[in-house]
C-alpha cells in the first residue's frame, strides 16, 4: 500500500507539474499573440497615416493640375488653333494669286 500511494503521490506531483509547464506555456504563447497583435495594429496606424497621406497629396496634384490647364494650353488644343490659322493663310494665299493673276 505504501508504494502504490508513493507512486500515486508521485504521479499526481508530475502531474502538476506537468500541468503547469503546459500552463505556462500557454500564457507565454498567448503573450506573444497579444505583442504580435500590438504590433500588426501599429503597423496599421502606420499604413493608414501613410494612405492619408498619399491621398492628400494626390488632391493636391489634382488641383495642381487644373490649375495648370487654366494657364496653359494643351498640345491638342494648339495644334488645333495652328491648323487653323495655316488652313487661313493658305485661303489668303489663294486669294491674293488669284486677284494678282486677275489683273
Amino acid at each position: 500500500m505504501a508504494q502504490s500511494d508513493t507512486a500515486s503521490n508521485s504521479r499526481s506531483i508530475f502531474e502538476r507539474h506537468l500541468q503547469t509547464g503546459i500552463q505556462l506555456l500557454l500564457v507565454a504563447l498567448l503573450g506573444w499573440a497579444g505583442l504580435k497583435l500590438v504590433t500588426l495594429g501599429e503597423n496599421t496606424a502606420v499604413l493608414r497615416e501613410r494612405l492619408t497621406y498619399q491621398s492628400e497629396q494626390l488632391a493636391s496634384l489634382r488641383r495642381e493640375l487644373r490649375n495648370w490647364s487654366d494657364l496653359y494650353y494643351r498640345k491638342g488644343d494648339a495644334e488645333r488653333e495652328l491648323g487653323d490659322i495655316k488652313s487661313d493663310i493658305a485661303s489668303l494665299e489663294a486669294r491674293v494669286t488669284e486677284l494678282e493673276s486677275g489683273s
